[in-house]
């Protein structure tokens, strides 16, 4: 088994957990807000503008982790990266989506 792959996933799991950090502190805030405030209220509506962060964290560690497990079973590096791109190109497109929304 190779072992870089393993080191990358560490890797990823501790970046990611650092990144995702503020999102998480979004989600706990919009959770504990959702039992205090109504809907239509300015408040309410600033407290879900902070979800599209969440969702292009979770998509980005979606990313990584995939050419991370990708190389793993393959233990080619460039070819994972490589069959990459089409993910890549999906994520945009739903990151464009959601940036639209938000």
């Amino acid at each position: 088994m190779p072992i870089l792959p393993f080191l990358a996933a560490i890797a990823l799991f501790v970046l990611s957990t650092v990144a995702g950090l503020p999102q998480i502190r979004k989600l706990i805030a919009v959770r504990e807000a959702r039992h205090e405030l109504r809907r239509g209220s300015a408040s309410w509506i600033r407290g879900i503008a902070g979800w599209a962060a969440i969702a292009f964290w979770l998509m980005a560690v979606w990313f990584f982790a995939t050419i991370i497990g990708d190389w793993g079973v393959s233990g080619d590096l460039g070819a994972a990266i490589e069959r990459s791109w089409l993910r890549l190109r999906i994520l945009l497109e739903i990151a464009a989506a959601l940036g639209d929304s938000d």
